[in-house]
């Protein structure tokens, strides 16, 4: 469960829908909200001091809206000198010894032309605890008004996995504290040259899919099953989840692991994407990590990103 979480903020609209979505976090009991300044390059006198006050007067009102909703609440203004800010989060989550960092994506959509926030891109890639990077739905055509994906946000989640044991890292957290009630177990095949080689491949992925799915369905929760080509023009897929025709998509990725999960998210309508953040076994040359990054960057839905030894 993570019971201790950091919220980082930085009073932009997506920062104040994250305080929504909090109560849909399995087992929450205190935050750390943290806001980070950092000194404007353009700014000849710079005084920290007044503006870590004015920060944390402005985190009073999400405060305020946390503890109503019976949660312990730690406010903490930061300066980021000399580091990233990035740095500074990853810092404060290790003295806070939460178990979740928590951050918006800052991101539009893929034709609009921004993908992740250079903060969550580093907290992403070099932080040390579990990251739930949330995104949301513009409700209007200038994309100001945000909508939360974050409602019942583990209610059906994607948990793609090259079965390694760092790739099965998000499955064994949601087994073990039960985070969902619906899992979506995917597998891209992104080997095999010939047919013959693909659809053995997609078969054995399959029962490999299976057994998970009955391992979690002892531990309660219920899942379909997904072994899916990466191949550009291979629609095929075996599982109980259904023939789901995933088709090619815009964005470029490695074998097309990536291009394949996106697309199996939004057809499936996931509430989230969850992965771990390290392993081996998409492609002989390229780490989970990779597919984590793009996945994070480039998907429409909330992404958790487990940490998992190399």
């Amino acid at each position: 469960m993570y019971e201790k979480i950091l919220i980082a903020t930085d009073f932009s609209k997506h920062a104040e829908k994250l305080v929504e979505c909090v109560g849909e976090i399995p087992g929450v009991k205190e935050v750390v909200l943290l806001h980070v300044l950092e000194k404007d390059p353009l700014a000849r006198v710079w005084s920290p001091g007044d503006d870590l006050k004015q920060a944390e007067k402005q985190m009073g009102a999400p405060k305020k809206i946390l503890e109503e909703a019976n949660l312990k609440v730690k406010v903490r203004a930061e300066i980021a000198e000399e580091i990233p800010e990035y740095a500074v989060i990853k810092h404060v989550a290790h003295e806070e010894n939460v178990s979740l960092v928590v951050m918006g994506a800052r991101g539009r959509s893929m034709w609009q032309g921004l993908l992740l926030g250079s903060v969550s891109s580093g907290v992403l890639r070099y932080g040390g605890k579990d990251l739930l990077i949330m995104r949301y739905k513009t409700l209007d055509e200038e994309g100001k008004e945000l909508g939360k994906f974050c409602a019942r946000i583990f209610d059906r989640v994607l948990a793609p996995t090259d079965f390694s044991k760092a790739g099965n890292a998000a499955i064994e957290k949601i087994k073990g504290a039960k985070l969902a009630r619906d899992v979506l177990l995917l597998n891209v095949v992104a080997k095999g040259e010939k047919e013959s080689q693909v659809v053995a491949a997609l078969e054995k992925a399959h029962e490999k899919l299976e057994e998970m799915k009955a391992d979690l369905a002892a531990a309660g929760i219920s899942a379909r099953t997904f072994a899916v080509s990466a191949a550009a023009e291979e629609p095929r897929t075996y599982g109980s989840g259904g023939m789901a025709k995933v088709g090619p998509t815009h964005m470029a990725a490695v074998g097309g692991v990536v291009d394949k999960i996106l697309s199996v998210a939004e057809i499936e309508e996931a509430s989230l994407i969850a992965l771990g953040s390290h392993g081996k076994g998409w492609i002989d040359e390229v780490t989970i990590g990779s597919v984590a990054s793009d996945v994070a960057r480039m998907g429409q839905r909330p992404v958790l990103v487990v940490r998992s030894k190399k």
